[in-house]
């Protein structure tokens, strides 16, 4: 049975929604579910059943696209967060909090199979789940529902929105490192200004040796840093790490999206491989350069030379062309959730564009603002992904998980209190340091970033 409080959101209309006409199913299927329901077997409604997906990637193309992800610029800031816990505090913590978030992400995932089950669905977004799932939770909670799917949505533009400042700091930085062996040195914030109609463009369309040689004595390297730099180690490992968006719709897009999750599933046997060498990278990044370790390693490496030029650009031009990418899920939940069902047909094309161009111009200016990559990072891994990677899963399981209880010795209810407690205390944590330090930076705002 439905939610009798459930919101008439666009995509959340379940009373006028499409999925529920696939409740009069043929007779047929419905014998089939009768007897699934009579038998008391293993099958359950499989909420891939009936969905059609137009071009189904395979399990290797999902894998590979999960690395692809995983792989961005938050990479370049492991050995600059190793510098802020040390290098064995660094490595036991990108273990243990990696694993944590890709176990939160299991358990989101499952819950939202469960909603799909439950009610016939072929799919929920993220947004949708958190309303379904509060509707079904503790009643205190019931009357917050709309507010908490409108912050998923708030806090998923946010992220994508700060993801994108981040890459405009990234591709100044590789244009300003290339710029001044050439040409004469200016402003890193006349490069991101530069930037901006490049970026519109992209935006209307629809090796690294040197860390691994002459390392000096790890005695010279902290293993333990001062636990007041730590919150900035815990937004940067969760911006390198999580990759929400793409988790949660990937399974979607899959031929078999049965082999998604599982203990050997393409989830964990991905972020088993990003886990190791986000590790591994940090852990030899801070072994070789020290208290020298830049915000981005890629400061670091010898200008002189022609590789780590090749590498600088070719990484600046990726970025280049994933910045709308980034910005399309942003532009996706404000136009098509929001701001699409309240215009006239006559309005949207030119609105849309427009809405573009202010997306960029807004993450440009953001990034002139505050140029430093490490720290803009950080705040937005942990103001952001603590939300939507740790907290919010915590209260859809404890939601998903009321009406049938939670186990033994309340189990999933002290796991779902423990996915929102770390999230609290690292991303308060996280935001404060990082705010902090942004602040300092701007009492020096005036002096150019050479």
């Amino acid at each position: 049975m439905l939610p009798q409080k459930l919101s008439s959101r666009r995509h959340l209309s379940l009373q006028m929604n499409q999925e529920l006409r696939a409740m009069l199913q043929p007779i047929h299927m419905r014998a089939f579910h009768f007897l699934q329901r009579s038998l008391s077997s293993g099958l359950s409604y499989n909420s891939h059943i009936e969905r059609e997906v137009a071009h189904p990637i395979t399990d290797m193309e999902a894998f590979i696209n999960l690395l692809k992800c995983a792989f961005g610029t938050g990479c370049l800031a492991m050995p600059r967060a190793f510098y802020n816990a040390g290098w064995l505090l660094g490595l036991i913590s990108t273990i243990l909090l990696g694993s944590f978030v890709v176990y939160a992400m299991h358990v989101l995932l499952n819950d939202i199979n469960t909603l799909c089950k439950r009610y016939r669905f072929s799919a929920l977004s993220y947004s949708e789940t958190m309303e379904l799932a509060t509707l079904n939770g503790p009643a205190w909670l019931q009357p917050f529902s709309k507010w908490l799917a409108c912050q998923v949505d708030v806090f998923l533009c946010v992220y994508h929105f700060g993801v994108d400042c981040v890459y405009v700091v990234f591709i100044a930085k590789c244009m300003k490192e290339l710029g001044d062996i050439y040409f004469k040195p200016i402003d890193i914030r006349l490069y991101m200004a530069l930037l901006t109609v490049p970026l519109m463009l992209t935006f209307f369309i629809r090796d690294l040796k040197y860390m691994f040689v002459n390392l000096p004595s790890l005695e010279e390297r902290q293993a333990i840093q001062a636990w007041t730099h730590y919150p900035l180690f815990f937004g940067t490992v969760l911006f390198a790490i999580e990759a929400v968006g793409v988790i949660l719709s990937l399974q979607l897009n899959m031929l078999n999206p049965e082999h998604y999750l599982g203990s050997f599933g393409i989830l964990n046997r991905a972020m088993f491989v990003v886990i190791v060498f986000y590790a591994a990278f940090g852990f030899f990044g801070y072994w070789k350069y020290g208290d020298k370790t830049a915000s981005s390693i890629l400061n670091n490496l010898p200008r002189n030379e022609i590789l780590p030029q090749c590498v600088l650009a070719m990484l600046g031009l990726a970025i280049f062309f994933s910045y709308a990418l980034q910005g399309y899920i942003s532009i996706e939940i404000i136009w098509r959730n929001y701001m699409l069902p309240r215009l006239m047909d006559n309005a949207t094309r030119s609105l849309e564009y427009l809405v573009r161009m202010a997306m960029v111009i807004a993450s440009v200016l953001c990034a002139i603002a505050y140029p430093d990559f490490g720290l803009l990072l950080s705040f937005v891994g942990s103001f952001c992904l603590a939300q939507v990677g740790l907290i919010y899963p915590g209260i859809v399981n404890l939601c998903v998980c009321y009406d049938q209880g939670y186990g033994p010795f309340k189990l999933r209810l002290w796991r779902s209190l423990l996915f929102v407690a770390v999230g609290l205390c690292g991303g308060i944590a996280g935001t404060v340091v990082s705010l902090t330090a942004i602040r300092e930076q701007l009492e020096n705002f005036n002096r150019p970033l050479y």
